[in-house]
């Protein structure tokens, strides 16, 4: 059954995620309308959810309502210090949510070598794909060090002050070490060598990919247009 969900989810090929990313970018940043923003980020919520992002869609669905809430009733009726303090803030974080939307489904639906195989297709140079490529994987490893050290602090009962430390210290020595360790194994794994990689990733764009670009293309046009 679970199997079976998967197939009907949607699936995209990495370059137009990729692609998609940046028209939210364009979108997001030339637009004027209220409109076009709330279309626009419930169009980009249905596709995550489309794609099986529920429980991210969810959130951030909460979050971009509670900026709307806090700009349009709670900034106007509260005192004029707090809306002078937050207003800009809020703003500039409501311009940030389609981005925000489209970099967790690439973040939750795309592995780091389709991502990678994609990159090099749309012929990105090494120099950039090299640190991005240790970047992605550096933080699941990094949070995944954080859950083991959680799990040790409970096993030793440790609370209050102490926790901080106990989390903190490891920490910092585990971000250095994983750090060299992931630069390490990308240098094993010949990423600096400067010959033309292959790939066993199949790219192909299919009427899904076509259908989301052209709806991205609209929405560019409508928010450049749209006073």
């Amino acid at each position: 059954m679970g199997v079976s969900c998967k197939k009907h989810m949607l699936k995209f090929d990495p370059r137009t995620e990729l692609l998609f990313l940046v028209l939210a970018n364009v979108v997001a940043f030339t637009q004027h309308s209220l409109w076009v923003e709330i279309t626009w980020v419930v169009l980009l919520l249905l596709l995550i959810i489309a794609c099986g992002c529920t429980k991210a869609a969810g959130r951030l669905a909460f979050a971009f309502g509670l900026c709307l809430f806090l700009q349009y009733y709670v900034f106007p009726n509260g005192p004029k210090i707090l809306a002078s303090s937050f207003t800009i803030l809020v703003s500039y974080a409501r311009k940030v949510f389609p981005c925000l939307i489209v970099g967790t489904l690439i973040l939750q639906k795309t592995s780091v070598r389709e991502l990678m195989a994609a990159l090099r297709r749309c012929h990105i140079p090494q120099g950039l794909i090299i640190p991005l490529s240790v970047t992605i994987r550096y933080f699941p490893a990094l949070k995944e060090e954080v859950g083991y050290i959680r799990d040790a602090m409970k096993l030793r009962d440790i609370h209050g002050i102490q926790k901080m430390e106990c989390l903190l210290v490891p920490v910092m020595i585990s971000a250095t070490t994983t750090a060299e360790e992931l630069s390490a194994a990308a240098v094993t794994r010949g990423i600096e060598n400067p010959v033309h990689k292959t790939s066993m990733v199949e790219m192909k764009f299919g009427v899904q990919d076509f259908l989301c670009l052209a709806v991205g293309v609209v929405f560019c046009f409508i928010s450049v247009t749209a006073g």
